[in-house]
């Protein structure tokens, strides 16, 4: 494949005119008069602008089927009264569809990778392969639920080589798994080189209920087991301490900004400036659609960037372009993927309509992504496939009305 004539990021302008050529799954050269071999397919890319895939390092893709079905409640209230109830009620056909529908906006949003964690991890992981996007698929484990004990080590198993999911292990947090379970993710972790993703200092209460009965913080508990290292994939991080952070950097751990859903939760504001300047490699994620209730990390981005501006009083604070980095290179570190734009990296990226009107005048087209974005992506590729080109994505109508369906079937 080869994109003809497309623009680049250079520095904070566009690099016109360029060339990308994807040989099977990876980016075989990028630069200007490339030629196309016999038979190669060709893409216009003039007047567009190609990016590497976006990440998003923290959600609950099936939950998009609970979309705007319990808004405006407080956290626990919301889990209790509302979210557990149906999720009892939630069957592999509901995973599966969930999940598609989630994906749909996720390729729609240019995001080209996620991580998840939640229920029946094999419908997801299969889900998102018909699907096509790169996933890091966590089988999620609460203490509620002691059955999915057993089918942890299995599923990683299962999926261990697959080229688009690397399966995961996703206890739910320390105020809802046992020390007993918290130490068997660890183990398997160990074992199978895993990452291990968590909400970690969600809320106040999580951090207060545990102080109260061990006199430690969520994140210095997770020390406390060793768990603090670079596979360690840390959501929300809200009610983190000075002395938390320096913890979370000298580990190497991984945290996950999710700053719309933390605003729209009421559990607060991240100190994600002072996370960023203390070491720590900080990503961005929705977390589900039920909580936020999109899966756009445009407009985390942009959530990110001026909600810390107004916390700190400081228009300089969590500047464009670190939150771009947060979106793309802070993500591929922490899961260690060879993508972005480059010669070698994986041909996960999309090609975005530069002829709208927030992208004029053209100036600072990293500003423009950040803070006027409302709009425009066209193509999405992952590994070297087209899952959406100019605004189509086949199968489409099929999964909206499933997902219609599968709702209609959980409420009833």
């Amino acid at each position: 494949m080869l994109i003809k004539e497309a623009a680049i990021i250079k520095g904070d302008g566009l690099l016109k005119g360029q060339d990308i050529k994807i040989d099977e799954n990876r980016i075989a050269a990028i630069g200007p008069g490339l030629n196309a071999d016999r038979g190669e397919e060709v893409l216009d890319g003039r007047r567009k602008l190609a990016i590497p895939g976006l990440v998003n390092a923290h959600t609950h893709l099936a939950m998009t089927l609970f979309r705007g079905y319990a808004d405006d409640m407080e956290l626990v209230p919301w889990l209790k009264e509302k979210i557990w109830p149906l999720e009892a009620k939630l069957n592999e056909e509901d995973i599966s569809w969930g999940v598609k529908l989630g994906c749909l906006e996720q390729i729609r949003a240019g995001i080209t990778c996620y991580c998840d964690m939640y229920l029946f991890p094999d419908e997801t992981a299969s889900a998102t392969k018909k699907m096509g996007l790169r996933a890091v698929v966590g089988a999620g484990v609460f203490e509620i639920f002691p059955e999915l004990l057993g089918g942890v080590e299995p599923f990683l198993r299962r999926w261990q080589k697959d080229e688009l999911i690397t399966p995961a292990i996703g206890p739910h947090a320390v105020n809802t798994c046992s020390e007993q379970t918290l130490l068997f993710a660890k183990e398997l972790a160990e074992k199978y080189k895993a990452f291990i993703h968590i909400h970690l200092s969600e809320t106040r209460q999580e951090v207060e209920e545990l102080k109260s009965r061990m006199v430690l913080s969520p994140v210095e508990y997770l020390e406390s087991l060793g768990m603090l290292n670079s596979h360690l994939v840390a959501a929300h991080c809200v009610w983190v301490s000075p002395r938390d952070i320096e913890k979370l950097a000298a580990g190497k751990a991984n945290v996950v900004h999710c700053p719309v859903s933390n605003m729209k939760l009421a559990s607060g504001f991240s100190p994600v400036e002072r996370l960023c300047s203390s070491g720590v490699n900080v990503c961005l994620g929705t977390d589900g659609a039920s909580s936020n209730n999109n899966l756009n990390i445009f407009q985390e981005m942009k959530v990110s960037a001026i909600s810390e501006k107004c916390i700190r009083k400081n228009p300089t604070a969590l500047p464009a372009s670190l939150v771009w980095k947060m979106a793309t290179e802070n993500a591929y570190s922490c899961f260690g993927l060879p993508l972005g734009l480059r010669a070698g990296g994986l041909a996960d990226l999309s090609l975005i309509d530069l002829q709208r009107p927030w992208f004029y005048p053209e100036n600072n087209i990293v500003s423009h992504l950040i803070y006027s974005m409302t709009g425009g992506v066209d193509t999405t590729i992952v590994n070297g496939k087209i899952l959406m080109r100019e605004g189509i994505i086949p199968g489409e109508a099929e999964i909206l009305q499933s997902a219609q369906e599968r709702f209609e079937r959980l409420i009833s």
